[in-house]
């Protein structure tokens, strides 16, 4: 009975042992260290060469083995915390500098753990510390890299700024702005993601601004072609030919008939643009300008 019981224990003892091998394997793997260094320093007897029966089971070796685990998988968490870390500080200088699909490929394995848990890191080499490395000395890089194309980075945003404004015909004083961004950027206390948060803040204003805009500045496209058209009439009215059997005699023809239609719908035109123009400067407390002169005063003229 005795010897039986000393067996279940032995047997018992064994498979702690090997529940606890497994696991500095697999901690190993993903940690990028040698198992086999690492576990022989526990005991040589629990590398796989050695046959179970021979694998030492003693209660020093199951607590140094248990020590180990828990040291590893504290190690384990140390890494992944300074990956993640370095994962969003790639992502943020990548995204500051507008950089290529292909250039953040070249880091998906560091990444691709950003916002993993513990438990889900098993890839082998994971948290190896030369991937902390490489992504370490990555982040240096463009960190450096940062300030040298800040000015073009910045300068990219405010033409976007200035196209925005243009296709919204709002004048805007581009030297000033530009000139504004360099001083920014030669200042000491000049922080490159405070000026660019500045800047896509300004974008989303201009965007917001323009589409307010859109359905005057439609109107006004309206009222500007029937213009165009009654001045075309007018000279074509002053033809004494328009009439003659020349090329093009009957497509000029029908022009005139389109432009007269076009033409007498000025008014209401002119009309509903003043009442819209009101209502949005009376909702925006602001004068609503088309390149820069005040809307009304053009429909006034």
């Amino acid at each position: 009975m005795a010897l039986l019981i000393s067996f279940v224990s032995q047997s018992d003892r064994l498979h702690k042992i090997l529940d606890f091998v497994s696991s500095v394997h697999d901690l190993c793997s993903v940690l990028g260290m040698d198992f086999l260094a690492t576990v022989t320093e526990v005991h040589p007897s629990l590398i796989d060469s050695v046959g179970a029966h021979s694998k030492s089971v003693s209660d020093e070796t199951i607590s140094r083995l248990s020590k180990m685990v828990t040291e590893l998988k504290e190690e384990k968490v140390k890494r992944l915390g300074k990956i993640q870390a370095l994962a969003s500080q790639l992502t943020d200088l990548w995204n500051l500098m507008d950089a290529t699909v292909e250039e953040r490929q070249l880091f998906d394995h560091v990444t691709c753990n950003m916002s993993s848990t513990l438990d889900r890191v098993t890839v082998p080499g994971a948290l190896a510390l030369d991937v902390i490395d490489q992504a370490e000395h990555e982040v240096e890089r463009l960190d450096q890299l940062k300030a040298s194309r800040m000015k073009d980075i910045a300068f990219k945003r405010q033409t976007e700024l200035e196209d925005i404004y243009a296709q919204a015909h709002i004048a805007i004083d581009t030297s000033a702005a530009r000139d504004r961004i360099l001083s920014v950027i030669d200042s000491s206390m000049f922080e490159p993601s405070e000026l660019l948060a500045d800047m896509e803040n300004q974008i989303l204003k201009a965007k917001e601004e323009a589409s307010s805009r859109k359905d005057i500045l439609e109107k006004v496209d309206r009222w500007m072609l029937a213009c165009e058209e009654e001045s075309w009439l007018e000279d074509y009215s002053r033809d004494d030919n328009r009439y003659s059997a020349t090329r093009g005699a009957h497509l000029n023809l029908k022009r005139a008939e389109k432009a007269r239609v076009l033409v007498n719908k000025i008014p209401a035109i002119v009309d509903m643009l003043v009442a819209k123009t009101q209502a949005w400067e009376q909702e925006h407390n602001t004068a609503f300008t088309y390149d820069g002169v005040a809307l009304l005063a053009m429909l006034d003229e």
